[in-house]
């Protein structure tokens, strides 16, 4: 007959080693989780940072050729398009091109991916002045001067 009373304990052994094996692998997978999601937002807010800078450098560079355009020709009127992307990492943002003066002078170009938080301006000179403040949301923009003014429109 089996000794009923005897104190084994190798039973409960192997389901505690189970269990603490278990227990430490979820603690090691939920760290590397968390360092993860970490460097991946990291990631991900300097790719937006960086298409954001080279978008406004091309922009900047849309703003200097119209007025260059303005400049040297006696037509009067000029077209630039500006062919932006709709989106940046797959997140919304918009330009703002402000300082209008009708002398012409500083013009400051300012994007802006608010869900990234991530802001991004470029300074240009211009010989001939803004028509007004604008903002946009991103995506193909057009420059228009009619006259002596630049304005910026929905491309």
């Amino acid at each position: 007959m089996a000794d009923v009373g005897r104190d084994d304990r190798r039973g409960v052994a192997t389901v505690v080693g189970y269990v603490l094996n278990i227990g430490i692998a979820l603690l090691v997978v939920t760290g590397l989780l968390i360092a993860a999601s970490g460097f991946v937002g990291d990631q991900r807010e300097r790719a937006v940072d960086t298409e954001l800078q080279v978008i406004g450098d091309r922009f900047a560079n849309d703003l200097a050729t119209a007025d260059r355009l303005l400049t040297q020709t006696d037509a009067g009127f000029v077209a630039v398009d500006a062919p932006l992307p709709a989106r940046v990492v797959g997140r919304s943002y918009t330009v703002h091109v402000g300082d209008p003066g009708p002398a012409g002078g500083e013009v400051r170009v300012v994007l802006t991916a608010p869900r990234a938080d991530v802001t991004v301006s470029r300074t240009i000179h211009l010989e001939h002045g803004l028509a007004r403040n604008t903002t946009y949301a991103g995506g193909s923009l057009r420059v228009v001067a009619d006259g002596d003014e630049l304005e910026v429109r929905d491309g």
